[in-house]
């Protein structure tokens, strides 16, 4: 006998078992296949989008037509793979294995021409990490105001490869420099109990503040801070907070971790959202076309969660966001505040992102040598 497969994906909204369906599996084969994978994997966490390989065996003879299915594979996750097999005649076995996954890092050192994101991604970076880049700088940088040709950056991070050296998932951001405007801002990474990164710069103080600079993606500043003659009624008057045009239904950021004081319709402002924070910060969100669900006064909300979605309710011309940042009970320009870092470093802190700060700089030196050499080279 010989054996072959074919690649299937899970549909959006479909399932592991729809999808042996649909390679004509016999019901009763794919039951028991999947039955015997009860005690080693949940089939019910495969998300759409997931492959599958599809196997069947075939006779020796080439000619002949007939084939029967053998079971089916797949990676859960990187560095996972549930092999399912026919053991019997009506019997399966699954079976897990961890991958061997090797990481290697990389490092780019470029000038931006039209866009951070271009120029990341023209230097060999995943759109999933060049996001994770941006976000890191988010918090100080406004990246569709504040970007300038000719500004520079630094990107150390890794990618993990398996045993044929293939691309198996990407890694991590480890470093990241901007240079914006003439002033170099560098973020180190430190790994959090779960593995994850979180980044902070020379002092300890962490990259991520206590509030975003914009609390939608994609939005454009439609109107500032400050005295304007206002839209509708037609006079001037105090402006208080900042105004960002986006499509309807684009979603709305909560701006900080805190509970929020108010929700619901609250006169000319529409739908409006008020979050406390801690140090004495509140934000407000208005004109929103609504509420994401399950939200409620008292709530409690983490930054960057979506609490609703632009929109043009109460006294608005067009679909918009109209966000304001309040310091002990008065509006303050969100532009010009200086907020403080979610989080500082205690001495322990200080002491291991001093010894990952010698590390990354090490690594990076080998490889700015590394990349050198190979460009120099006839």
């Amino acid at each position: 006998m010989q054996r072959d497969y074919d690649i299937y994906t899970i549909s959006k909204g479909g399932s592991l078992a729809q999808l042996l369906t649909e390679a004509n599996v016999p019901s009763s084969d794919a039951f028991v296949a999947m039955q015997s994978m009860r005690d080693t994997f949940d089939a019910r966490r495969l998300k759409s989008g997931q492959e599958v390989r599809v196997f069947w065996e075939r006779p020796a003879d080439k000619m002949s037509d007939i084939k029967r299915f053998s079971g089916f594979d797949f990676l859960p996750t990187p560095a996972q793979k549930i092999i399912v097999r026919r053991s019997g005649n009506q019997a399966f076995e699954t079976k897990s294995f961890q991958r061997l996954l090797t990481e290697r890092h990389f490092f780019i050192d470029s000038l931006v021409e039209s866009s951070v994101y271009d120029a990341a991604r023209n230097g060999g970076m995943a759109p999933s990490l060049v996001i994770k880049l941006i976000r890191i700088f988010s918090y100080n940088v406004d990246f569709q105001r504040d970007i300038r040709q000719g500004d520079q950056f630094e990107v150390l991070y890794s990618r993990r490869f398996d045993s044929n050296n293939n691309i198996a998932e990407e890694g991590d951001i480890i470093y990241a420099a901007l240079t914006n405007k003439g002033e170099r801002i560098s973020m180190w990474g430190l790994k959090n109990e779960d593995g994850s990164y979180a980044y902070y710069d020379q002092n300890g103080k962490s990259a991520q503040k206590l509030l975003l600079t914009t609390p939608a993606d994609g939005a454009r500043l439609s109107s500032r801070y400050g005295s304007r003659k206002h839209p509708i009624l037609g006079f001037t008057r105090m402006h208080r907070g900042l105004d960002f045009a986006a499509p309807r239904g684009t979603p709305i950021y909560a701006a900080g971790d805190g509970k929020i004081t108010m929700i619901g319709k609250n006169g000319n402002f529409g739908n409006y959202i008020r979050i406390k924070h801690k140090n004495g910060f509140e934000t407000a969100y208005a004109h929103m076309r609504g509420f994401a669900k399950g939200l409620r006064r008292g709530s409690t909300v983490t930054q960057g969660q979506t609490i609703g979605y632009i929109g043009t309710s109460g006294l608005s011309t067009g679909p918009h966001l109209h966000y304001e940042v309040l310091l002990r009970g008065k509006q303050v320009n969100p532009r010009t505040l200086a907020l403080p870092p979610a989080k500082t470093l205690n001495e322990q802190g200080l002491e291991k992102l001093r010894q990952a700060r010698e590390e990354i700089n090490q690594r990076v030196r080998l490889l700015s040598a590394g990349q050198l050499a190979r460009n120099s080279a006839p």
